[in-house]
């Protein structure tokens, strides 16, 4: 009996001291910046569209670096973006929660390049749920300045002389955000969207939940951003991330670049977190995307 009891013992002190390893990791990471960089090649990148920047930020959760989020600014302008994509939740979902610290970060942003924003699952909420949330998602759609393309499953071009490259938001209904299980995507879901694909132009799609990243392709999707998984929160080496916010564990798309049928999707390990604040093997990252076209 008392070896069981040592036994016990030891086994929840190595368990508090695990516990307290993370949260001082936690702790630190969570208030690093990295910029990650990545080359996506395609050959039916329209030529003036060689060698265009990309900056992706997502799922903000109104972290903080730097007074007004000026780390975060100073290190996006030193990017030197054509374009900054932003595929949400850039607020936290909670009642009361403060929305205009994002917006005002949004805002700022402008001054730097070109804005496109699409919502993550929890500007959704609120904007759904206003007997919830109130006017969370008003008040922070009102606040963002009026030159910030908010693609609410729309459709915008970018032009570059007489040419252009699609930019898609995809506002995923809730059914497609559901915990612990992947509810499959209709068929014609996309379709009754965005109509049918133009197979000849290139599209990206801003679609914050990347768990549908084959029916984006199947679409017709060249290269979608997404974000939403937080990296798996918890990065182990040759496992990936431990856990994405829809309790899934050693979710298939984690961080990082994925391919499908030729075509890319670049998913952000994000900028912040909300309920779980853990980040392990796992910095808030900038994502710079530099498009090349193959002849």
């Amino acid at each position: 009996m008392k070896l069981c009891l040592n036994i016990l013992a030891i086994i929840s002190i190595l368990v508090v001291v695990c516990v307290v390893i993370i949260c001082v990791i936690s702790y630190i990471e969570n208030r690093k910046l990295v910029v990650t960089d990545y080359v996506i090649r395609a050959g039916k990148l329209p030529e003036v569209f060689d060698g265009y920047r990309i900056v992706q930020l997502s799922d903000l959760h109104n972290a903080c670096f730097g007074e007004n989020n000026g780390v975060l600014l100073n290190k996006v302008r030193n990017c030197k973006p054509d374009v900054i994509f932003v595929t949400g939740d850039m607020i936290v979902g909670k009642p009361g929660q403060d929305v205009l610290f994002a917006a005002d970060t949004m805002n700022a942003l402008c001054d730097i390049a070109p804005v496109y924003f699409s919502m993550g699952n929890h500007e959704l909420r609120a904007s759904i749920y206003t007997e919830t949330y109130g006017d969370m998602w008003q008040q922070f759609r009102n606040r963002l300045r009026p030159e910030i393309h908010v693609l609410l499953d729309q459709t915008a071009k970018i032009m570059r002389g007489q040419e252009y490259m699609c930019v898609h938001g995809v506002n995923l209904t809730p059914a497609l955000y559901k915990r612990m299980i992947r509810t499959p995507m209709e068929p014609d879901y996309l379709d009754n969207i965005f109509g049918t694909c133009d197979a000849s132009r290139y599209h990206i799609f801003l679609a914050h939940n990347p768990d549908y990243f084959e029916e984006y392709v199947l679409w017709g999707a060249d290269l979608t951003f997404s974000g939403h998984v937080h990296g798996g929160m918890i990065r182990i080496p040759l496992l990936g991330g431990a856990l994405s916010p829809m309790i899934h564990f050693f979710p298939k798309y984690d961080k990082g670049v994925f391919e499908y049928q030729g075509r890319y999707m670049i998913l952000s390990g994000g900028l912040g977190n909300h309920t779980f604040k853990f980040r392990v093997n796992n910095l808030p990252e900038i994502i710079v995307a530099t498009l090349v076209r193959e002849p």
